[in-house]
Parts: C-alpha cells; sequence; structure tokens
C-alpha cells in the first residue's frame, strides 16, 4: 500500500503542495491580474474541508476545470511534493508560520487562494533553493505524501 492508498481513511486536512515552475510564464489566475511567475519553486496552502485524496487527485491532474487559483499554475507547473495535516483546516496559520519562517518567501500574486480570507495569498515564492524545505515541513509538523511513482 502506497502512501496515497493511505489517505483513503484521511476525510480532512490541509495540504501544501510544493510546485516546480520550470520557465518563467505569463499566466491569467481567473479574475485575479496576469502576473509573471518567475522560475522556480512555489509553496500553495489549501484544504479540504472534505475529500483530501481526491482534491489531491485533481491536483494532480493536468486536465480539468480550471476552478480555484492554483489550477492556473499547475497548467504550467508541476507538483514536486505534497504535504498534509490531518484533521488540521487552518491555512492562514501556516501560511503565518511559513511566512515567519522563510523570511525571504515572497507573494507572487496578492490574494492567490485567499479571496476567501485576510491573508495577503496562500502562494508563495522562494527565491532561494529548495534545501530548506525539509526543515519547515518538520517545523510545521506536515507529513509528506510520497506521489512519485503513485500519480493515481
Amino acid at each position: 500500500m502506497n502512501e496515497f492508498s493511505a489517505l483513503e481513511q484521511i476525510e480532512r486536512g490541509l495540504y501544501l503542495l510544493v510546485i516546480r515552475l520550470k520557465e518563467s510564464h505569463r499566466i491569467s489566475v481567473g479574475k485575479l491580474p496576469e502576473t509573471t511567475f518567475k522560475e522556480g519553486i512555489y509553496l500553495y496552502v489549501g484544504r479540504a474541508e472534505r475529500g483530501l485524496k481526491a482534491r489531491l487527485k485533481r491536483h494532480l491532474r493536468k486536465q480539468k476545470k480550471l476552478f480555484w487559483h492554483v489550477d492556473y499554475l499547475l497548467q504550467k507547473a508541476e507538483i514536486d511534493e505534497i504535504w498534509i495535516k490531518r484533521d488540521s483546516l487552518n491555512e492562514c496559520l501556516t501560511v503565518h508560520d511559513i511566512k515567519n519562517t522563510l523570511k525571504s518567501s515572497l507573494y507572487p500574486l496578492k490574494k492567490f487562494g485567499s479571496s476567501d480570507c485576510a491573508c495577503p495569498s496562500h502562494l508563495f515564492y522562494l527565491p532561494e533553493n529548495k534545501t530548506h524545505l525539509n526543515s519547515l515541513r518538520k517545523k510545521l509538523s506536515l507529513e509528506r505524501i510520497d506521489i512519485h511513482g503513485n500519480q493515481i
């Protein structure tokens, strides 16, 4: 049984997508302004109040109706890793903790994924390399879900 299969028992939770954009792109994101997304690593914080596994499977698919802000970015980018926190739904606290931990992180587009809260954005751009991510994951108490080779 792979780790994604273990998600069958998890109905809800917080998730963080580690996204890699291999080259810069200008992307229109729903009603938000068209923006240049630079090549590099992005972190997106989301939640699923129900159907966590289905939500993550949807994010991994390329062919889908564009609904959430992150769908537009994922048309050009790849998910490298997925981290989850079971039964937690506090995206805003996680966003705050990421910004306090990764001080050089940037919000590439205001209100991305956060149109229903007061957060500046739920998407971060990391200008530095990916080396701090494992310590960030541990600090946030998120578990890594193995998706490579298990694109269900």
